[in-house]
């Protein structure tokens, strides 16, 4: 399960190992053409409800190649500056 947010045609995830939200081309191609999740709209208080739960954590030993790249992500975004957006979106 991930916590997400599209903006601009990218989907960026949350990941809870490094506390912001990464660009997820991955995710992104899955909502638009292969549609193997399913997805549900949440508004911004669910969203920090699923973080503070731990939405978003991957085994260490398991993604190691994808946290590695999201820990040296240039571009990360603050999770309350995410949810501001999106809150923006839901007026």
């Amino acid at each position: 399960m991930w916590v997400a947010a599209l903006a601009h045609e990218t989907m960026y995830s949350y990941v809870a190992n490094t506390g912001k939200f990464h660009d997820n081309n991955a995710l992104r191609n899955d909502y638009y053409i292969d549609r193997w999740f399913t997805y549900e709209e949440i508004g911004p208080a669910e969203a920090r409800r699923l973080i503070d739960d731990g939405v978003g954590t991957l085994d260490e030993d398991d993604y190691s190649d994808a946290l590695a790249g999201w820990c040296a992500d240039p571009k990360p975004l603050d999770p309350a500056d995410v949810l501001s957006i999106a809150a923006g979106y839901n007026r």
